[in-house]
């Protein structure tokens, strides 16, 4: 039986899945240096022909898995763009929130990996990039919401909001991400959180 296009792009969007997954899963238990592509395809439990039909080494694969994690921040701040004015910054707060409990195994794993020396390395000036495109939305946010010293206060607002994601990530049981997260928007200066 032949499949349809939507067919076969569920079933690459599934390896693709599978593929970063594995990746992670070695880069955090492994370490980036030690990982190579066959224990990549091995843990995500695919031929690594394939794997090569879908990126070229591991460092593609794990730019591609760092992009797909950019991809679920751009959703909370697409979450917080569409909201009320004066509720915008609340609304991305409580959105990350959301995010790193649906997306937890994938985050986890990201945690994990975004600590390692050779990670930072491989990742190179994507890296920078993504955190200055962070700082660059929260600080037109900031700005928006009459924040004086908005750049400032976007590197502190993105510090907090990524600590309450990590130490979620390592708590998940005790945690109390939701109660962190109203007590961020209630610490904040009111004037620019205004829910």
């Amino acid at each position: 039986m032949v499949r349809s296009a939507a067919q076969n792009a569920a079933l690459r969007a599934a390896t693709n899945e599978r593929l970063l997954i594995g990746a992670m899963a070695c880069f955090a238990d492994l370490g980036y240096s030690a990982v190579t592509v066959r224990g990549i395809s091995a843990r995500a439990g695919l031929s690594v022909g394939v794997l090569y039909q879908h990126y070229p080494n591991k460092n593609a694969l794990l730019l591609a898995a760092f992009e797909r994690s950019m991809a679920d921040v751009r959703a909370t701040f697409e979450a917080a763009v569409t909201a009320p004015p004066g509720g915008q910054l609340a609304t991305l707060v409580r959105a990350a929130a959301v995010t790193v409990r649906a997306h937890l195994a994938f985050w986890q794993l990201g945690y994990a990996a975004r600590h390692q020396p050779e990670v930072t390395r491989a990742l190179g000036p994507a890296l920078s990039s993504w955190t200055d495109e962070i700082v660059s939305v929260l600080t037109t946010l900031l700005r928006a919401a009459g924040a004086a010293a908005p750049e400032l206060e976007a590197i502190a607002l993105f510090a907090q909001i990524d600590g309450m994601c990590v130490h979620f990530s390592l708590a998940t049981d005790t945690y109390p991400l939701d109660a962190v997260a109203e007590r961020i928007i209630a610490t904040f200066p009111h004037r620019l959180m205004v829910p």
